[in-house]
């Protein structure tokens, strides 16, 4: 089983729409999915029509006597399940921290879905923690997603640097999302080869679109709202690349 995960300590950058398409998208090719919304604001729970009732408590997570193929629930999408959110996985990082080796016990939890599951996507809450260090520590490959700005880049400088000196950047690659191609900046930040940071960039990107904000009204993935548009189209773009990379590794 592989498993990435969508995270950058600042909100607002899109992240959740990008795993929840990039989630539906594997399910749609025949790869048993699953989506683990580890944010306490569910906004991924949202969109997959989930709701507070579904989501388990932090410390069955944890717990050896159950497993993340066993709490999950069934999406309106064959092979797409989803491992949902509330305020009750704010916990998730403390009950974690109760073990004795937290990467380990992480680890374990997803290696004990591996016959269940050919895909884990992680939709990470928008903080620096403990917690974001120990996950990116026991998966394959973390996504940051970014907006093509200078103060966007900044802000995101601090945990890059911080994912490098712990010896984590090599998992992540980053990309930049809400591109808007009529401002010359954006159009200048995408058409550059040199790592953002300490991290690779991805060829593809994902611009500004309408039809992204919808996800949240019609609580459907972009491909199913509009399957040709220009930014369905970039999430396929986008889903090829990633996909690409997490099977090579």
């Amino acid at each position: 089983m592989k498993t990435v995960m969508f995270y950058n300590q600042k909100g607002g950058v899109g992240k959740t729409s990008i795993a929840v398409n990039f989630a539906y998208l594997a399910a749609s090719e025949g790869f048993r999915t699953l989506l683990w919304d580890l944010d306490p604001q569910a906004s991924a729970t949202f969109i997959l029509r989930g709701d507070d009732d579904d989501a388990p408590k932090a410390s069955k997570i944890v717990s050896e006597e159950s497993s993340l193929d066993e709490l999950a629930i069934s999406s309106n999408y064959n092979n797409l399940f989803l491992l949902a959110s509330s305020l009750k996985m704010r916990l998730f990082a403390e009950k974690l921290a109760e073990s004795k080796n937290p990467v380990k016990r992480l680890t374990r939890i997803l290696e004990a879905t591996q016959d269940e599951f050919d895909l884990t996507v992680i939709d990470a809450p928008p903080n620096l923690t403990g917690l974001s260090e120990t996950v990116i520590s026991a998966i394959d490959l973390v996504v940051v997603p970014l907006q093509p700005s200078p103060l966007a880049v900044r802000s995101s400088q601090v945990m890059i640097d911080h994912l490098a000196s712990i010896g984590l950047s090599e998992k992540c690659v980053a990309l930049y999302n809400m591109v808007d191609l009529r401002r010359i900046g954006h159009r200048v930040a995408i058409s550059e080869t040199e790592p953002i940071g300490k991290l690779p960039k991805l060829r593809s990107f994902i611009p500004y679109s309408a039809d992204i904000e919808k996800m949240a009204i019609t609580r459907e993935p972009l491909p199913v709202i509009s399957h040709s548009s220009k930014s369905s189209l970039a999430i396929q773009g986008l889903y090829n690349e990633i996909s690409n990379l997490i099977y090579a590794r």
